[in-house]
Formats: structure tokens, C-alpha cells, sequence
């Protein structure tokens, strides 16, 4: 029941009210009366009643002086004012300080008297059902917390693009406090791989379970970090490293890397190796960073001697295989829908692997299949709605001893991509022709109204599909596959900055460079002196 106060210094005026309607069949319970503001005030903060009627004019403390003072003690509290015809100056300040509503004494009627009582009483019930909602839903983060954020994390590391916008939201309702400035992946890949070989499924996800646990109180002295497992055995940690200068990023990271091997070996006695990403400023770029981790272990395979390694930019192409040119041209194709580009992207992935000039390792070739599974499922459950098993493809691969079982298992991967093609909806497929449009024309002076002309729609449905169905709008699209090539552009040509503007479709070199400021967070030129 609705718990109600009456404060009046009038003793009729107390009875009255006692005795005016029926409170308990209205679902009221009165638990005090008070002859005047500080008894109110006394019985108010013991009692903590759901509803105050109070007398305006009191001795001692009135009823504005009342409320004021219980405000903030008695947040839930509603209050109810009962004044006379010259208390209106009181009234107006008792309403302005949070006073639900006011009663005229002299008009006071049984009906009206138990509507206002109800509308509160359906006031409290509302905030009662919503705070208790906002309590589930509380408690239920709290209880997921842990899967939530792994859910995400992997969509951030394998997924082939996600909404910057969107992935800050969930950042926020998960309390994760990474921001994106000198974001850095390390890739943990336990070795003696024959120790987790003992245990049975269940017993494998306890002690993944376990060495997440224990990684994460290594983070606590780290703070923005996290860890999420991607693979049997591998953990990707996501560290925001507040630190200056390239030199002090990679000190910084190499300094949790230690402390991270130590602890491994100290609790579970597991060797690993750890790769270490280069530094990246935006969410979207945390996929390429997982790559950098994953490439640093291929590249540091055959130094047996080290077990932590700092991911190189240029890459020994005699060293060891690297499949990054094929991964961002199966991303480019899954944002299209091309059927072709796909079908050489895997071929390439293949002759690679045939290829006797790239050294490969059993270690690096399973974690880029590792990699290309995953970047597949997310991409089958965004296009197609279906959310496959992804275990199914990565128990396989555990079986895997020779050059053919991978080669063979990348092809089987491609005609199952290549099939799912054909179980697009007509939607997704209208935008991904015109994105391919886009990627052709990005140079041109191209619009949505171009675009969908191009297409036989109309640029009101090209633009509702574009939102629904990528969850972002046309121009950013436009704007991001621009800069994009701007980037290529500014890091492999000699051109002048005005030049690379006109080819990657702004001739207003002013107006090009504010917008590549806007979203790389640095000017051309800039940019340009940062890739020397």
C-alpha cells in the first residue's frame, strides 16, 4: 500500500482529512499524523512516507521550509499541499521546489480529493515499475557482464565493419573506458599446446575461464585494458595505452606483455609467445590490429629465443606468409556482394599457400584460418540473419597436419560463401551494387541522387535501405571509402595534397582537408609525415 503523512497544526483539519474518504479501499495506508513542521520533519525521516499532505502555514517550520528540507533526503516522496486563498505566493514556491499539487482547504471535496490522491498513487506505482525494471536490467548486465563484452570484442576484432557511433554506445551501457587513443592489440598464444590437450571439453573452457580470470587481474594494474579469448588457447588483450611518443607505446605494451608471460607461467606453467599490434586511434581499426598481433607472431617464428614480438611494417616477403592484402579484399567484397573479387581472394589465399618462396608455419596458417572463419560467420549473420556454429570450422582445423588439409579446407570455405550469395535479399543486394558503384566512382561527383538513378530507384528508398540495412548513412559511406584512398594515396604516391583531393572526388582542397582532419583526426600532411 501507498504509505501517507498528514501535517496540519489544525486538529479539525487533521480529522477531516483522516476521515474523508476511505483510504484503505483506495489503497492508502496513513501511518502519521503531525501537529506541526518539525514533528513532520522528525516522523517524515523516520517513516519515509510514499505521500506528504501538508499544511502550508505551520509553527515552528512550514510547509515549503518542509519540503525543502526533505527534497533530497526523501527523493521518492510526493508532496501535497494544502494552503488557503492568500497562500498562493507559498503555493507558487512549494510547486517550483516539487510539490505534486495543491488543495484548496475551503473547496475540499471527497472525489475530487481521491482523484488527485490517485493520480500520485499511479505516479509512484510508474516510478516503482521502472526503477525496478531499471534493477533487472541492471542485474542481468551485471550477471552477463563478462559474455556481453566478449561478444563484442570479437565483433570488434573479426567483424568487417561495425558503427563507430553504435560501438560507444555499447561501450557506455558496458562500462568499458577504452578510448580511442594509442589502442594497441597483443595476441597471448599459449605453446605448449599438450598440457590443454589433457583436459576434456568441459574442463578446456574452465581453464580458458581461468586463464581470462587470471589475465584480468594482471590488467587491473593496467587500466583501460581487456581480454577476450578468440581461439583455444589465444587471448587478444585491447589496451589503451596513455603514453606520448611510438617509443613509449611500444615500452608501455611490451611492459604488460611481460607481466602478463610471467603470470602465465607462474600459475598455470604455460609458455607463450606474445604479439604486439602497432598503435591505431580509431575502434574500427582494432580488426587490423589483431592482424598486426597475429602477423608479429608469424614474423617472429622462427626466433626461437624471444617470446614477445612488436609487429613490423615492412615485411620480408621470404619470411613468413602473410594473407593481410587477401583479408581486406574479402572485407571489400563482402561489403559489395561480389562473387568474383571473392573468388580470387580465396584462389590468391591458396596460391600462397602453394607458393614455395613464403615460409609458412602450421601456427600461422591456423590462426589466419582462425581469422577467416570468423570474419565468415559474422558476415553470414549479418547478411543472411543465420548464426552458424563457429566451433564447428575451428575443431577441424585442430586436425590438421599438412599444406593440402588447409588448402583444401579454404576452398571448400569459398563455395560455401560463394552459395550464400545467392541467399541475399534483394535489399542488401541493391545497396551492395551500389556501393560498388561507389567504390568505382568514389573520384566522380557522385550523389545519392546519382546513385540511385544509376539504379532505377529512388534516392529516398536507396537511402532508407542504406540505413537499414548497414546501419549508416550514404554520405559516410561515401565520405569513408574517399578517405580511405585518400590514405593510400598520401602513403604510396608522391602526389601534392590538392592533387590526391581531386582524385579521390574534392577539388576544394580546403574543403578535402577538413574533412580528412574530421576523420582521421589529422591533416593530410600530417598524415603523410607520420607514414615516413
Amino acid at each position: 500500500m501507498i504509505s501517507v503523512m498528514i501535517a496540519d497544526d489544525e486538529t479539525l483539519a487533521r480529522v477531516g482529512l483522516k476521515t474523508m474518504i476511505p483510504w484503505e479501499k483506495y489503497g492508502f495506508n496513513l501511518v502519521a499524523e503531525a501537529e506541526n513542521g518539525k514533528v513532520a520533519m522528525e516522523l517524515a525521516l523516520q517513516l519515509k512516507p510514499d505521500i506528504i499532505i501538508t499544511d502550508i502555514k505551520m509553527p515552528l517550520i512550514n510547509g515549503v521550509e518542509l519540503i525543502s528540507a526533505l527534497r533530497e533526503q526523501l527523493k521518492d516522496t510526493k508532496f501535497i499541499v494544502l494552503s488557503s486563498y492568500g497562500d498562493f505566493d507559498y503555493v507558487k514556491e512549494a510547486m517550483l521546489i516539487g510539490a505534486e499539487d495543491y488543495i484548496l482547504k475551503l473547496e475540499m471535496e471527497p472525489e475530487p480529493f481521491a482523484e488527485l490522491l490517485n493520480k500520485v498513487k499511479g505516479k509512484i506505482e510508474a516510478e516503482r515499475s521502472r526503477h525496478k525494471e531499471e534493477r533487472a536490467d541492471e542485474w542481468n548486465k551485471r550477471r552477463n557482464l563478462p559474455a556481453l563484452r566478449e561478444k563484442l570484442f570479437q565483433n570488434l576484432l573479426f567483424s568487417y565493419y561495425l558503427n563507430e557511433d553504435e560501438v560507444q554506445v555499447q561501450f557506455n551501457y558496458l562500462d568499458i573506458k577504452l578510448h580511442p587513443e594509442n589502442l594497441v592489440c597483443l595476441l597471448v598464444r599459449v605453446e605448449n599446446r599438450e598440457l590443454y590437450e589433457k583436459y576434456g571439453v568441459d574442463d578446456r573452457y574452465v581453464l580458458t575461464y581461468g586463464v581470462t580470470n587470471m589475465i584480468e587481474e594482471v590488467l587491473q594494474n593496467y587500466p583501460p585494458a581487456y581480454v577476450t579469448s578468440t581461439n583455444s588457447m589465444e587471448f587478444a588483450i585491447i589496451h589503451s595505452i596513455k603514453a606520448g611518443s611510438e617509443s613509449e607505446t611500444k615500452y608501455a605494451a611490451e611492459k604488460l606483455a611481460v607481466h602478463v608471460e610471467s603470470a602465465l607461467k607462474t600459475c598455470f606453467n604455460f609458455k607463450c609467445r606474445i604479439g604486439i599490434s602497432g598503435s591505431c586511434s580509431r575502434l574500427r581499426k582494432l580488426k587490423s590490429a589483431y592482424r598486426q598481433a597475429s602477423a608479429a607472431l608469424d614474423q617472429g617464428f622462427s626466433e626461437l629465443k624471444r617470446t614477445i614480438h612488436h609487429y613490423q611494417r615492412q615485411l620480408d616477403a621470404g619470411h613468413t606468409v602473410s594473407f593481410e592484402e587477401e583479408f581486406k579484399q574479402i572485407e571489400k567484397a563482402f561489403h559489395v556482394l561480389d562473387g568474383e573479387m571473392l573468388t580470387e581472394a580465396f584462389d590468391q589465399f591458396v596460391r600462397k599457400i602453394d607458393d614455395s618462396r613464403f615460409n609458412k608455419s602450421e601456427e600461422s596458417l591456423r590462426g589466419s584460418c582462425w581469422t577467416l572463419t570468423f570474419m565468415v560467420t559474422v558476415w553470414e549473420k549479418e547478411f543472411t540473419g543465420e548464426d552458424s556454429d563457429r566451433t564447428a570450422p575451428l575443431a577441424s582445423l585442430e586436425q590438421f597436419r599438412t599444406l593440402d588439409d588447409y588448402r583444401n579446407w579454404i576452398l571448400e570455405l569459398k563455395d560455401k560463401v560463394i552459395s550464400l550469395l545467392h541467399h541475399i535479399d534483394d535489399g542488401k543486394n541493391i545497396v551492395a551494387r551500389a556501393k560498388k558503384y561507389m567504390l568505382k566512382h568514389y573520384d566522380q561527383d557522385i550523389s545519392l541522387k546519382s546513385v540511385s538513378q544509376h539504379h532505377n530507384i529512388s534516392p529516398n528508398y536507396l537511402s532508407s535501405l542504406f540505413k537499414r540495412t548497414t546501419n549508416e548513412n550514404f554520405i559516410d559511406f561515401l565520405i569513408h571509402v574517399r578517405i580511405e584512398q585518400a590514405q593510400h594515396l598520401l602513403k604510396n604516391s608522391s602526389s601534392k595534397i590538392y592533387e590526391i583531393g581531386m582524385k579521390v572526388g574534392y577539388p576544394d582542397a580546403y574543403y578535402f582537408s577538413k574533412i580528412f582532419k574530421k576523420v582521421t583526426g589529422l591533416t593530410p600532411q600530417e598524415y603523410r609525415n607520420f607514414q615516413k
